[in-house]
């Protein structure tokens, strides 16, 4: 019976060391150098990450699919729109079509740019974000952003945009933004 007691204990604490193992290679898979943390718990929450760049303070949401090898990433422009960003990290040479449906609208087709030879990507610029279809290169990932805590992105550029009334109300901004 204790021989049985260790043998669970052992392969319990294997697989703890593997979850956590794959939690830890989530943030740091194709982290283009930024220090990702998760929003929230990621077996609980929808496994989105968060980060702000180095240079310019900005406030960047993130969520890595394995597989395929996918990156989909949320950020604001300097008039308070969003950034869906689409990296797909495949070798490529020429550009690819696929297909997006963005908030429910119609169906549109879109280009995927291959930069660098590994990585197609393809951006568009929304006011809000509901949700996304994406189909590609036969296939087809669906986004639900209502876990993705975007107003906190867009209040982030709101403070940031007005920091001197902020300050005022002896609220200062934790990070200054260097935003063209």
């Amino acid at each position: 019976m204790k021989k049985l007691f260790i043998l669970v204990v052992l392969l319990f604490s294997i697989c703890s060391l593997v979850a956590f193992a794959s939690l830890f290679g989530l943030l740091t898979y194709k982290d283009k150098g930024y220090d990702w943390q998760w929003l929230g718990f990621p077996l609980i929450n929808s496994g989105v990450q968060i980060a702000r760049t180095s240079d310019t303070h900005q406030l960047l949401l993130r969520k890595v699919y394995l597989f395929p090898s996918t990156e989909v990433s949320v950020y604001t422009t300097m008039n308070n729109k969003l950034v869906l960003h689409l990296a797909r990290f495949q070798t490529c040479s020429d550009s690819k079509q696929g297909q997006l449906q963005l908030n429910q609208k119609p169906v549109q087709t879109v280009t995927f740019n291959c930069k660098g030879s590994n990585e197609m990507i393809f951006s568009v610029v929304t006011s809000h974000l509901n949700s996304a279809t994406i189909d590609y290169d036969g296939h087809k990932l669906s986004i639900d952003f209502a876990e993705w805590n975007i107003a906190d992105i867009k209040k982030d550029q709101f403070k940031q945009l007005h920091s001197q009334y902020f300050e005022q109300l002896g609220q200062p901004s934790e990070y200054q933004w260097s935003r063209d």
